[in-house]
């Protein structure tokens, strides 16, 4: 069997990382960048994993799809719910449309998987079980069925990222992930070989995981490095970079020598610093925000209970009582508790991963005292406090830019984002970790030994960049060599490959310079892309359950 068009997203995979391992650990990546187009692949900002991947899924600005992060925010309260806010199908809803034969696997922010009347769809890891996927996962549901048959259960859980800071945890990742790349990719080649695919899609995460965990024993000079570094974690992260380079070759052998492939990631990969910014303590250091006079930590300290103390099953049963009340209130406690919104103008949730800051609007937030009508002086106000902060070591400029959400995302929902997203400078090379004020009382301070390697839910020593991986190889694609993309401009590209019409909503454009100038016959058009969904939403708490159970989030 073959596939027309093969996708591989391998999350967090970095070309610089590619470039420097160079060509004989990862001789499949490399001859398609030769033969073909490769490119620092431009992310959605911030760099972050669900907005991101729903824009290459959608072909749409995030404030038109609508997925922005894990949790939505309404005040000072936050819930869990991944990709179930989407507000517009994916591509292959709308392939499906046209009779292609489509197969989505594994993608996050899919659940719950769209029915196609063709193809197969699986939603990704932020699927709401937390150990073993079941039959809601996947469609058809049949498909879990044979695939149990064939595989065994699906797990989540076979790497325990809770635990990372205990001893030899981080000599056994690599080998860990390459299991677990091993395994998807024979899955995903027992689905490819069953019959001829028109797309044919699938995810690996293990990129991701390991340049988190794995940056600082790769990287010589990362100020996180430990004081040993044994051989097993030194070569991590070449290790699963070569795996997922034997699984690219793989797929690649089986789909066919005529297939379009599409290879890419949704960001790239650096190293962290040993620095740490408080920005709600920043914020309050600028009189921008007031902390309540007694702030405790009991929530923090009941979230890292539940995370680490209790036994897995028994946390997944309590984070889904009662419509998972109890995990929303603990992250909104974690996050806002400690400041006193009526004497606050300016707050963040201090995500690491999506530093954003949220204006306290009069009428829009329970205790909000900004008028609407001076929102953009505030937003200016911020941005000025910001923008001459200093490193206190070096001296040098931390923020790089506070951007306005309108400056960057344009559509019906960019209300979804924050106010003002924040681009912090690296400091010399490695990213500044944002970490929760909680009793803080120093906006900035270095990590302590104890914490260079993080865990789940802190500080990593790996960290998102901006740009990330893509390699385009095919019988529409000429030897191009290096040029520019973003990512929304993979989604365009690849109808413009299958020879369908590119809709005028789509936040990219076709990337012309990489294609063969060959007359190009187009097929029926696609449907509308705006169209929202129109089934019922489904039921948040078990998305959240899910999340929190992977405490993905601080």
């Amino acid at each position: 069997m073959s596939a027309r068009a093969l996708v591989i997203g391998l999350d967090g995979l970095d070309l610089g990382v590619v470039q420097q391992l160079g060509p004989h650990p990862l001789p499949n990546l490399h001859s398609l960048m030769e033969r073909g187009a490769y490119a620092a692949l431009e992310s959605v900002q911030p760099p972050a994993t669900l907005p991101n991947w729903t824009t290459f899924l959608t072909g749409l600005d995030p404030a038109r799809h609508g997925v922005f992060d894990f949790t939505t925010r309404n005040g000072y309260q936050v819930r869990f719910t991944a990709g179930t806010v989407r507000e517009a199908p994916t591509i292959f809803k709308q392939l499906d449309a046209l009779s292609l034969r489509c197969a989505c696997l594994s993608f996050p922010a899919t659940w719950p998987p769209e029915e196609l009347e063709h193809g197969v769809f699986v939603s990704g890891w932020d699927a709401p079980v937390a150990f073993e996927a079941d039959r809601s996962f996947m469609w058809p549901p049949s498909l879990y069925d044979q695939t149990l048959r064939e595989f065994g259960p699906p797990t989540f859980d076979d790497v325990d990222e809770f635990h990372a800071d205990e001893p030899g945890w981080v000599d056994r990742l690599p080998a860990a992930l390459e299991r677990r790349a091993l395994r998807k990719t024979g899955w995903a080649r027992w689905l490819l070989d069953r019959e001829d695919w028109d797309v044919f899609a699938v995810y690996f995460g293990e990129s991701d995981t390991a340049s988190h965990y794995l940056w600082a024993h790769h990287d010589p000079e990362s100020p996180r490095r430990p004081e040993h570094v044994t051989a097993a974690a030194r070569d991590g992260l070449r290790r699963v970079y070569r795996a997922l380079d034997q699984s690219v070759g793989t797929l690649l052998d089986a789909s066919g020598a005529e297939t379009e492939v599409t290879v890419l990631s949704d960001h790239g990969s650096g190293g962290s610093s040993d620095k740490v910014l408080h920005l709600n303590r920043l914020l309050a250091d600028q009189g921008l925000l007031r902390f309540r006079t007694k702030r405790g930590d009991s929530a923090a300290k009941l979230k890292e209970l539940a995370l680490r103390g209790l036994p897995p099953r028994l946390r997944e049963r309590i984070f889904r009582l009662g419509n998972a009340w109890l995990p929303s209130r603990l992250e909104s406690s974690v996050r806002f508790g400690a400041i006193d919104m009526a004497e606050t103008i300016a707050f963040s949730d201090e995500l690491n991963y999506f530093p954003g800051i949220h204006l306290n609007v009069k009428g829009r937030e329970p205790n909000g005292i900004v008028p609407r009508e001076e929102m953009r002086d505030t937003a200016l106000r911020v941005r000025a406090a910001l923008l001459g902060t200093r490193d206190p070591w070096t001296g040098n400029r931390v923020f790089r830019d506070i951007i306005p959400r309108e400056d960057l995302f344009d559509g019906p929902h960019v209300d979804r984002a924050p106010d003002l997203l924040v681009e912090l400078e690296l400091d010399a090379g490695y990213s500044y970790n944002l970490m929760p004020s909680g009793k803080q009382t120093q906006s900035f301070r270095r990590l302590s030994e104890d914490e260079y390697l993080g865990k789940k839910g802190r500080s990593l020593p790996g960290s998102h960049r901006s740009h990330g991986f893509m390699a385009l190889g095919g019988p529409s694609i000429r030897a191009a060599g290096r040029i520019d993309a973003h990512i929304a401009d993979l989604s365009a590209t690849l109808l413009e490959r299958l020879g369908l019409s590119v809709p005028t909503s789509f936040a990219g454009r076709v990337l012309w310079e990489a294609l063969e100038e060959t007359d190009v016959i187009r097929s029926r058009p696609l449907p509308p892309v705006t169209e929202a969904r129109r089934r019922m939403r489904p039921n948040g708490a078990r998305v959240e359950a899910r999340l929190r159970a992977l405490g993905y989030i601080e």
